[in-house]
């Protein structure tokens, strides 16, 4: 029986596992140049050698079908000869101890990790927030049969309290079958759960920092060139230093350092900065030392980076330039910035060998009229000096675009990194519900011939689709909040805006696609099964 069982399986997923090999090879030079084009890669992406992915793909996959298939195989032989002559569509045993000691030990992971998420700190509180709600969500999915038939017969009480036959049909058939119900409820809970948790987490934490940097920015208008290049010239910021409506301009000009632990080294991402200008266009706070101008060799660093590795005013940071020498310098002091400020900051000096500013934050001495009206004189301005050509913008105005623009990112990654799991698993809850189907020709039978008519049965196959996807997806909700709400909490320390971000679309059509084709399944395996003849279907073995 086993050796049966596990052949079966083999037969179905080497053929399987090649198929998709071949698909992959043709798919990923294609899948590049798609990413390519979303303008999502710093650099041009280009397909590298496949063999060790597909090689890695096609193992994981066999191995899972053989775990799988042994599991099974092992159920099935421990039936009795003559116990596999009788057949019944109850569950006898629903909750298997491996069901117990998995849904218990992941149920205990996940509360711990989203238990400590809000008093870890913005770092450590993203993969707690990730991994926990991943945990509980496996946890229901493996506890499933105790519950999920409880709550998909309670969502479907109000058709039987109506008389609704199908209704009935719906609810008893919820509750006697628990493991197919859990089954069916299991793919959509999971798919909107993960992919709910994943892209609210992202687009939450990018709206937390752009809040906050908008809340700590005094500078009325943003100055960004309009060439095309990117880059603010030295000859541009010149300018806007010495005009006379501008009280303060900051221009930090981003560099990629490595820095050196005891132990380790990292690559950081930090800026050459005018300090006392930044102090000026932004709300800092010195937590350590003092706002002042940074001298050769000094630094200032990030609350969260002083936490993080254990600086403080007077320690000694070496970090180094790529292709160029270690530097030892002295820690100056310590900023409460947010988003507003890098982890690092470098003395002005440094601006060489840093690249150029991709904007210019302007504190205008006199913004009478409103920061428009200064935004035009101030382009006027600079149009009539010459130079580069340059978009001076209010500030409000100029971070709604910016919002905008990475709405459109966060949708681009939402659609490369979920897409595919998302079309994976409404494979997976078209594939539940055929097997489930299959399983059900005698029971639908015997509902004919006890006079429920067509239309009867594909209601409550309706009902049945509805309540499954609804349950789940609410399910999948609550963790989702859960998560959510740790997370928030977790950002606190490092943010003071946190605005609650959720792609209410995407997981509405998620829901919307599981719901379609939870409906087009079950109706179209059921209008099969009532073209059976009643009789033959009822005295046959499935």
């Amino acid at each position: 029986m086993r050796r049966m069982v596990l052949g079966e399986a083999l037969a179905v997923a080497v053929p399987a596992a090649a198929v998709g090999c071949a698909m992959g090879a043709v798919v990923a030079p294609w899948a590049v140049r798609a990413l390519n084009g979303t303008g999502l890669t710093p650099v041009e992406l280009r397909a590298g050698p496949l063999g060790g992915p597909l090689l890695f793909a096609a193992g994981s996959g066999l191995v899972i079908a053989v775990l799988g298939a042994l599991a099974a195989a092992r159920r099935a032989a421990r039936v009795r000869p003559t116990a596999s002559l009788r057949e019944a569509d109850l569950d006898a045993k629903a909750m298997t101890a491996g069901r117990w000691i998995s849904g218990l030990v992941l149920l205990t992971a996940g509360g711990t990790m989203v238990a400590l998420a809000p008093n870890a700190g913005a770092e450590a509180a993203t993969p707690l927030a990730l991994f926990g709600p991943l945990a509980l969500t496996l946890a229901a999915t493996a506890w499933g049969p105790l519950y999920l038939p409880g709550l998909v017969r309670l969502l479907t009480a109000p058709l039987t309290w109506s008389g609704s036959v199908s209704g009935r049909l719906a609810g008893e058939a919820a509750g006697t079958a628990k493991r197919r119900t859990a089954a069916l409820v299991g793919p959509v809970l999971a798919i909107v759960a993960i992919v709910g948790t994943f892209t609210s987490v992202m687009a939450t934490t990018g709206a937390a920092a752009a809040a906050d940097e908008r809340a700590r920015t005094l500078g009325q208008v943003v100055v960004e060139p309009a060439d095309g290049s990117g880059k603010l010239s030295e000859r541009a910021l010149a300018a806007l230093r010495g005009d006379p409506r501008v009280r303060a301009v900051s221009a930090p000009a981003p560099v990629e350092l490595a820095v050196a632990g005891r132990d380790t080294a990292w690559r950081e991402q930090a800026a050459a900065a005018d300090l006392p200008a930044l102090a000026r266009t932004h709300r800092l706070t010195a937590v350590q030392g003092a706002v002042q101008e940074l001298a050769p060799r000094t630094v200032a660093v990030s609350r969260e980076f002083a936490d993080w590795y254990g600086y403080r005013v007077g320690s000694r940071i070496t970090y180094g330039f790529f292709g160029g020498q270690p530097v030892s310098a002295r820690v100056l002091a310590v900023l409460d910035g947010g988003a507003a400020v890098p982890h690092l900051l470098l003395p002005e000096a440094e601006r060489a060998r840093a690249a150029a500013p991709e904007r210019a934050t302007v504190l205008l001495a006199d913004p009478s009229g409103g920061a428009g009206a200064a935004a035009g004189r101030l382009a006027a301005a600079l149009r009539e000096q010459g130079g580069q050509s340059v978009a001076v913008t209010p500030t409000a105005e100029w971070y709604e675009g910016r919002a905008t623009e990475q709405d459109r990112l966060n949708d681009l990654v939402l659609v490369v990194l979920t897409g595919p799991a998302a079309a994976y698993a409404l494979i997976a809850v078209a594939n539940t519900l055929v097997m489930s189907y299959s399983r059900r020709g005698r029971e639908i039978a015997g509902m004919r011939m006890l006079g429920a008519g067509a239309w009867q049965v594909r209601r409550m196959a309706l009902w049945e689709a509805l309540g499954t996807t609804t349950v789940g997806a609410g399910l999948a909700a609550g963790v989702i909040a859960l998560g959510l709400a740790a997370y928030r909490a977790g950002l606190r320390v490092s943010y003071g805006a946190i605005p609650l971000s959720v792609p209410w679309g995407a997981l509405l059509g998620l829901v919307c696609a599981c719901l379609l084709v939870a409906v087009c399944v079950s109706l179209t395996a059921v209008q099969r099964l009532l073209r059976r003849s009643t009789v033959a279907a009822v005295t046959a073995r499935e």
